[in-house]
């Protein structure tokens, strides 16, 4: 979302002061220890409180400390990072503690409001012009299982609706979970030569994913999709209907500590999908590889590399080919590019400028229990990327690379998670061209 530039300045003035200055408590050891000794000793039971929706199983399953073994400083603080960011607690706090049956994993989470019925609205491409407007129902913890549940209307620049349910462990099942999508949009095409034609595409999915481990996770997704458009040059077919059949397999790796705004860590993914057009009997491929490092400097600072590389083959259709436009994919502005590949690295320091806070809603008139602990801060980043998106390797060069560079505000939300200011510059452009943007969630 852009915001004039003659007034961005007076809002992160505003920001900074309310998350410096706001009278609320803050932020004590989310994981403590009554005594070293206990460490010395098996761990004898764990009692967790405050998950009123939350099944007990949930959280035990998301944990590498077990009743039995020795409990560690390291393996605390991270299946206490673990649970945050499940996104369903604006707070988790473990505190190991002595009693007379031995030693006890005292869990207490604070959890967030389940249930979100909220309009939203968001400038698509970054354009002030491209309004999209809607209304989303979001269950996020359905059944008390980690489960979400969405149901989502929007018009405007585009329109359409989306339902969408994820399991992400099958009960009585090996680590097993499922989604299912049924999705519909009307949107204008972003294709060079097509652009503001209307395109509607129908799919519907269903996908199985494996955990292997804590870390390492498999999924497998089908695909069936319907796209028409007014404009051959729209559609791979080039008809006027393609009608796609599509199979994505990924696997990745995740040690990062916390998802939402990770500090340490490490992100390996690998993906390959492969479509069939079925009304021309064509087909296309595309290979997903993506790194993340994330190197802590200090407590409060930490240095992040990124690596993607996405190429394609084939009859890749064009509403599924990489736009650069505005600051996305790459942060930068006054560039555009499209093709059905796409390179992009980053390095990005990132820092927090206040300790996180918590506050407490005692006076809210309804549902108090969803306004305790809820969590907020301020960080700051400072990054640079360079990429490109492009049709053939031949393509691709010095001559083509686009970069760009820039600073941000990180705001962390309750119920937002993170929301980020970012001022990008290009070093091929003149600073009076810099776009500012609002995001959401970090950028990798």
């Amino acid at each position: 979302m852009m915001i004039p530039f003659g007034r961005k300045w007076s809002l992160i003035i505003l920001l900074i002061l309310w998350c410096s200055v706001f009278p609320v408590s803050r932020s004590e050891a989310q994981v403590s220890i009554d005594s070293e000794a206990l460490l010395s000793q098996p761990l004898a039971g764990i009692q967790i409180s405050g998950n009123i929706v939350t099944r007990e199983e949930i959280i035990l399953r998301e944990m590498e400390t077990k009743v039995g073994n020795f409990p560690s400083k390291g393996f605390l603080r991270r299946d206490q990072l673990r649970l945050k960011g499940l996104n369903l607690f604006s707070r988790v706090e473990f505190r190991l503690v002595g009693s007379v049956n031995g030693t006890t994993l005292m869990i207490t989470v604070t959890e967030l409001w389940y249930i979100l019925p909220l309009p939203y609205w968001y400038f698509k491409d970054q354009d002030p012009q491209k309004l999209v407007y809607g209304f989303r129902f979001h269950q996020r913890n359905f059944r008390g299982r980690n489960e979400s549940l969405i149901l989502d209307f929007w018009n405007g620049a585009d329109r359409g609706f989306r339902f969408t349910h994820t399991n992400p462990w099958i009960r009585y099942s090996p680590e097993l979970s499922r989604s299912v999508e049924l999705f519909q949009v009307t949107r204008n095409s972003r294709r060079e030569g097509v652009s503001g034609l209307e395109e509607r595409a129908t799919h519907v999915g269903l996908g199985v994913g494996k955990r292997w481990t804590m870390q390492l996770v498999s999924n497998i997704t089908a695909r069936f999709q319907l796209v028409t458009a007014s404009d051959p040059r729209q559609l791979a077919s080039r008809g006027a209907l393609d009608r796609i059949f599509e199979t994505t397999t990924v696997t990745y790796w995740d040690s990062r500590d916390l998802v939402t705004f990770p500090m340490e860590g490490f992100y390996l993914q690998g993906g390959y999908i492969r479509g069939w057009i079925l009304n021309n009997g064509r087909h296309y491929d595309r290979l997903n590889l993506d790194a993340r490092a994330y190197l802590p400097m200090h407590e409060r600072m930490s240095l992040y590399a990124r690596l993607k590389w996405a190429p394609g083959w084939g009859s890749v259709p064009p509403y599924d080919w990489f736009y650069i436009n505005g600051t996305g994919p790459l942060r930068t502005t006054g560039v555009t590019a499209e093709g059905r590949s796409l390179y992009l690295g980053g390095l990005e320091a990132r820092m927090m400028l206040t300790d996180l806070h918590y506050f407490t809603w005692k006076q809210a008139p309804l549902f108090a229990q969803y306004f305790r602990n809820l969590e907020y801060g301020l960080g700051a980043e400072v990054f640079v990327e360079a990429g490109d998106a492009y049709q053939n390797a031949k393509d691709t060069g010095l001559d083509s690379l686009m970069m760009g560079y820039g600073v941000g505000l990180l705001l962390r939300l309750p119920y937002v998670q993170v929301m980020r200011l970012e001022y990008c510059l290009n070093p091929k452009h003149s600073p009076k061209e810099a776009s500012f943007s609002i995001n959401m969630n970090v950028a990798f």
